[in-house]
């Protein structure tokens, strides 16, 4: 079979969002079968797709479009998908938020006039990720005709489905984490000094980096012996640097840049902050509970369907500052149990996420008629 797959994440040289499209793909050629991955520029010079390309998987590369691109799609002179679409594949797998196969005019002509399978891989949502009626009528009818929609939690799934007022071939299936553990991380050695880390990428509108350093940023939080590094990268790293600057914690919160090896990061962390606004089930978190460390998180996607409040870490009501500051307390508080919560942590990914996953979701997008 040909089976072509288009991620329409952009702006990073990687993301773990694009985990699970390379998962099934790898499956995918060491089963026989012809994979081309049509994907945005920074991500298709990766090295992440090293192995894809060394077992023949085929890379197309394109870019964003701007001004000048946007118009030519809008009047249908231009599209980036005519190379894709003279390899002729006979599934399309689409891996990225919700509304960008509408919003990408070209994509979504593309999409429509495809008349082989179409699946989609959801990676992310929140109750903005679709509005108007014409987005939501043109997505209806889309996803009503997919082969089948994977999304990585139940929330991501019912909210899709409301959104689009419509059920759904939806299967819900988790992000795959890189290295699966067999054991969790010792725990960092006997420090005073708390280690926190936040590992997403730089992006505030998502990630609310920014409202959990106003949170910190109290006498209060200053008195105590702490540090927070961010792991990632991203558009918002200068802003992210200006915040850092502006509440005064340029001793205590180190942006340290992406990490490709999330053992190195937790081997030396006791917490993972992760708030956020939209999401899908983040790999970080994923990584960071194999390794046997807490979360303090939001109800966010499957972020909070994984991890249980006062079991695995901590579970904050919103992302507003005064809200994390009350979460942060509370995690706080009970750094005597931040230990016993990384053992049951470790418990609970490893209960979480399938060992046979690969083959799930092989079986999901190519193995099944609908």
């Amino acid at each position: 079979m040909r089976i072509g797959i288009i991620s329409t994440v952009g702006d990073y040289s990687w993301a773990g969002s694009e985990e699970m499209w390379k998962l099934f793909a790898i499956e995918a050629l060491r089963r026989g079968h012809s994979i081309a991955a049509m994907l945005q520029t920074p991500i298709a010079q990766s090295e992440e797709v090293a192995e894809f390309r060394v077992l023949g998987g085929v890379v197309f590369a394109y870019k964003p479009l701007n001004r000048v691109t946007s118009r030519a799609v809008r009047r249908g002179w231009y599209s980036r998908f005519r190379r894709f679409k003279r390899w002729h594949p006979e599934v399309v797998c689409v891996s990225g938020p919700p509304a960008t196969s509408y919003r990408d005019r070209d994509l979504y002509r593309f999409l429509r006039a495809h008349t082989g399978g179409r699946v989609f891989i959801i990676q992310g949502n929140a109750e903005w990720y679709v509005t108007g009626q014409a987005e939501r009528d043109a997505l209806r009818a889309l996803y009503r005709s997919a082969r089948r929609i994977i999304c990585v939690s139940r929330d991501n799934a019912e909210l899709l489905q409301r959104q689009l007022t419509s059920t759904l071939p939806i299967t819900i299936l988790p992000n795959p984490i890189r290295t699966r553990l067999e054991r969790p991380l010792p725990w960092p050695g006997d420090s005073e000094q708390v280690q926190f880390a936040t590992v997403g990428r730089y992006d505030v509108g998502s990630k609310c980096q920014d409202r959990v350093l106003q949170a910190l940023g109290t006498s209060q939080w200053k008195e105590r012996n702490w540090r927070l590094d961010l792991f990632g990268s991203g558009p918002d790293e200068r802003y992210l640097q200006d915040v850092i600057r502006y509440f005064g914690l340029e001793d205590r919160v180190t942006l340290r840049g992406f990490e490709r090896d999330f053992m190195k990061i937790w081997m030396d962390h006791h917490v993972h902050i992760l708030i956020s606004r939209g999401e899908g089930l983040a790999l970080a978190l994923i990584e960071s509970m194999f390794c046997g460390r807490p979360a303090v998180i939001t109800r966010t996607g499957g972020n909070h369907e994984l991890l249980r409040d006062d079991k695995d870490g901590f579970v904050s009501a919103g992302e507003d500052p005064e809200i994390i500051r009350e979460v942060l307390e509370r995690a706080w508080l009970n750094r005597q149990t931040w230990s016993e919560m990384g053992e049951a942590a470790f418990q609970r990914a490893n209960e979480w996420i399938p060992s046979d996953l690969p083959v799930r979701l092989f079986q999901s997008i190519c193995d099944s008629e609908y």
